[in-house]
């Protein structure tokens, strides 16, 4: 009797291998629409982080959206997007990030526009310090240079609030 139960609790277990190493085959097996099967790593499963994509409002915003504060690491300038690195306290809530730029230039040359990032916290009390990167367009800035001083090329230095860096230059070309 004694006998009996030792080898079911071992043909449990073989079992129990047997089944855990089917499953990690079938990870590694990925079927293609076409019906070709294809190993995959382990790391395909894994997402890309994608940056979050934050607002941009032209004009005076006041506390509109949000005066909670944050940490600009880095801030660098990829073509038509801002792109930002910012850290906060926080992490249970949605924060939201604007881009508030100036409705006018400051008239230098090249063109000068003051712009800050505003954040909401949305009262998340939580005490992580959550570090994201967030991408901002700059389109619409770039459409007010055009309207205001109708060329279609131009260069614009971004005066961005507490910006490690010392310009941001905004150049672009149609």
């Amino acid at each position: 009797m004694k006998v009996n139960n030792t080898f079911r609790l071992f043909l449990g277990l073989l079992l129990v291998l047997f089944t855990i190493g089917c499953q990690q085959i079938q990870n590694q097996m990925k079927v293609e629409p076409d019906g070709t099967t294809v190993s995959v790593s382990v790391d395909d499963d894994i997402p890309d982080i994608e940056p979050s994509v934050g607002k941009v409002f032209i004009g005076n915003a006041g506390d509109r959206f949000g005066t909670d504060a944050f940490a600009l690491n880095t801030a660098t300038i990829d073509g038509d997007t801002l792109k930002v690195s910012l850290s906060y306290s926080g992490g249970c809530e949605t924060h939201q990030f604007t881009l508030v730029a100036s409705d006018s230039f400051l008239e230098s040359f090249p063109v000068q526009l003051p712009i800050y990032i505003a954040h909401n916290a949305n009262g998340d009390t939580c005490e992580a310090y959550p570090t994201e990167d967030y991408h901002f367009d700059l389109t619409p800035i770039k459409t007010m240079y055009q309207e205001a001083y109708r060329q279609e090329a131009g260069t614009i230095i971004l005066r961005l609030k507490d910006a490690p860096n010392l310009e941001l230059v905004y150049d672009f070309t149609m």
